[in-house]
């Protein structure tokens, strides 16, 4: 597979001669791990971001990322704040997209290729949330050793911001309480209604607090342009 290559998994199966559960398994595997990078769409694998990051090449996310350009560079201006694109990599979150304001008071709560467990940060809580409960446990059990370097949230108030983020029908995050730093975020699904991504606002607490529906509004409009411009692919 080259990096602008795909393959089917029944291809894999032909090509490997092996069985359709163990190269489905495997290629899980090494899907979470960011070796490999399905396509919601077309269920076709590509070369995931860990290669595309060591060539420097084309990444696997870029259609993503060419879709949600001017709806998320329309979200920046219009609420003054930084915009964030992260993607679900395996039980993990990965923002690709970072778009800085050009607010005087710029707000930057994580870098372009950083990558967390599912649940930290307003991006991969919201796609946390989207999950089938069931799912949701099983990440949240296989991530359980890694959230402490993240954070210091536990398996118990986890769980109770997921319970949070459904009900609500978005996430919010104190992503640094002590500094006055809040991630408004909202999950993006594919054709199939799968959480494939997260739209995140990161913004001064002062500038959430009590004017919620300030940064709500257009980020769910956003929201709605970028999974009608999925529904079209």
């Amino acid at each position: 597979m080259q990096q602008r290559a795909s393959i089917a998994l029944s291809d894999l199966v032909e090509h490997l001669q092996v069985s359709r559960p163990t190269v489905h398994r495997i290629a899980n595997r090494l899907e979470q791990e960011g070796f490999l990078y399905r396509d919601p769409a077309t269920r076709q694998y590509f070369l995931g971001d860990f290669f595309a990051n060591l060539s420097s090449g084309v990444g696997a996310h870029d259609r993503l990322r060419n879709l949600c350009a001017e709806p998320i560079r329309r979200l920046s201006a219009e609420v003054g704040d930084t915009v964030y694109l992260i993607v679900r990599v395996g039980d993990d979150g990965r923002c690709i997209v970072c778009n800085e304001s050009a607010s005087p008071v710029r707000i930057v709560t994580v870098t372009v290729g950083a990558q967390r467990p599912l649940g930290v940060g307003g991006g991969g809580l919201a796609i946390l949330a989207a999950l089938p409960p069931s799912e949701q446990d099983a990440i949240i059990k296989r991530n359980r050793i890694r959230y402490g370097l993240f954070s210091n949230v536990d398996e118990r108030q986890l769980h109770g911001a997921v319970a949070a983020a459904i009900r609500q029908g978005y996430a919010v995050n104190d992503v640094h309480q002590a500094l006055g730093v809040k991630t408004v975020s909202h999950v993006l699904r594919n054709a199939a209604g799968e959480p494939i991504a997260a739209l995140s606002v990161s913004s001064l607490s002062q500038r959430i607090d009590g004017c919620l529906p300030r940064v709500l509004r257009p980020l769910k409009k956003a929201v709605v342009a970028i999974e009608a411009a999925l529904a079209d692919v």
